[in-house]
């Protein structure tokens, strides 16, 4: 045992040494000791030792105060320790500099990426326990309100999704979660409203889409955006799921949109096609003189 423990504090030392030398040679003519062992610390809690030296010396080569700097090394720390993503914090930095942006307006702007996706992730912690899943489900979450999605929207869209989840299992739950924040993530970002983009989530999400379909609406109103407007889009889906139509067979051509003429794209999805659903296709209806199946 005895030998076993002090095993364990030679690698300790070894460690604790190795940091020290990365950290004293990539910055021992730049930095003070203070800043180097908050750097160490970066290194400690799991930051790639390159990635702390390397913020750290672009910080103060570009003149940041030491207060500022070790602001930074914490809100990394801190992240790291909520198990959150480091590098879109890291990248404010980069971006921030390249921009001329103030150093107080850097650190700002890191906590805000922060707080983003500490939010996120919670959110995401309500769907999974899963790790790799609260990882992908946070993201999608932080990429939507990175875009432009209010935190409001996000409560709404996950209060739906609890609903619609309720009889799931865990990996059909989360497969509609991450698709549901993919489809709203394009709309915003193609400059879709918070509040449209949530509509036609909820009501997608009311009317038993499953997560197929979610991937299938998302693809659709790319594919649509192209050549209309995008808010249109949305306008035409929200309105089309209401009804039960597919949105993938709209035709935007003549105005907002109404079902091509033709009943094979219905007969396809109440016959369990390419547009039924993963409930058994509960919701389709037969094509009508508009062709919708929804």
């Amino acid at each position: 045992m005895k030998k076993i423990c002090l095993a364990g504090f030679a690698a300790l030392f070894c460690a604790s040494v190795a940091f020290a030398d990365e950290v004293d040679n990539g910055l021992t003519n730049i930095a003070t000791e203070q800043l180097r062992e908050s750097a160490r610390q970066m290194i400690r809690v799991g930051i790639k030792s390159d990635d702390a030296i390397k913020m750290t010396r672009v910080m103060l080569e570009n003149r940041f105060r030491q207060e500022n700097t070790l602001r930074a090394h914490q809100i990394m720390i801190r992240a790291k320790e909520e198990g959150l993503p480091v590098d879109p914090i890291m990248n404010k930095v980069q971006e921030g500099i390249a921009k001329r942006v103030k150093e107080e307006h850097i650190i700002q702007a890191m906590e805000r990426v922060r707080s983003r996706y500490a939010f996120a992730y919670e959110k995401a912690r309500e769907t999974t326990q899963d790790k790799a899943q609260i990882q992908r489900i946070g993201n999608h979450i932080a990429e939507c309100t990175a875009a432009g999605m209010n935190d409001y929207h996000i409560y709404r869209i996950m209060h739906q999704l609890k609903y619609r989840s309720q009889q799931m299992i865990s990996a059909q739950r989360t497969e509609l979660a991450a698709e549901t924040f993919r489809a709203v993530r394009e709309m915003v970002r193609f400059g879709v409203s918070s509040l449209l983009a949530t509509e036609v989530a909820c009501e997608a999400l009311k009317h038993h889409y499953s997560s197929e379909e979610m991937a299938r609406m998302r693809m659709a109103f790319i594919s649509h955006s192209r050549n209309t407007s995008p808010h249109m889009v949305a306008q035409g889906y929200s309105g089309a799921i209401q009804r039960g139509q597919n949105v993938q067979t709209l035709d935007f051509s003549g105005g907002l949109g109404a079902g091509k003429v033709g009943g094979a794209a219905g007969a396809a999805g109440s016959a369990g096609g390419p547009t039924g659903t993963g409930d058994g296709g509960a919701h389709g209806v037969k094509g009508n003189s508009h062709g919708g199946n929804r």
